[in-house]
């Protein structure tokens, strides 16, 4: 950072203030916000000056921080989900039919959670593999 170090509490203030006054998009925001933060590389002092001098600021740094969070957990969930799904399939298939040919785990791995759901429902009454990967919805 090209700011002296002294200077650089009031720089990530004034950085956090141009932010939220340029840009409206949320996602954007967070994006930047991550930029700033990992630019400005502020140690524990300098954070507590900041929150203790910029507190306005630092409670929008706090709801960016929060939604952050929050937007990775609910990613983690959703890939959680989906891999447990992937994992119930693949069990499934191997017990019905054996063997499952690598195309198909290769299908199972690029599916969405709507996809693999489907396909595990008609695991249930399929005769083949192909009954199970077929197209029907």
């Amino acid at each position: 950072m090209l700011v002296a170090r002294e200077d650089r509490v009031e720089a990530y203030a004034s950085a956090l203030r141009g932010l939220v006054g340029l840009e409206r998009d949320p996602e954007k925001q967070l994006k930047y916000f991550d930029f700033i933060d990992i630019y400005a590389d502020l140690d524990d002092n300098e954070r507590a000056r900041y929150e203790r001098e910029y507190p306005e600021e630092a409670e929008i740094m706090g709801t960016f921080s929060e939604r952050y969070i929050q937007q990775g957990m609910e990613r983690g969930e959703q890939l959680g989900v989906r891999k447990g799904e992937a994992r119930v399939l693949l069990t499934q298939l191997q017990l019905k039919f054996g063997d499952v040919p690598e195309s198909v785990r290769t299908a199972i791995d690029e599916a969405d959670a709507d996809t693999l759901l489907r396909w595990s429902t008609q695991v249930l009454a399929a005769t083949t593999l192909d009954e199970v990967l077929a197209s029907n919805g």
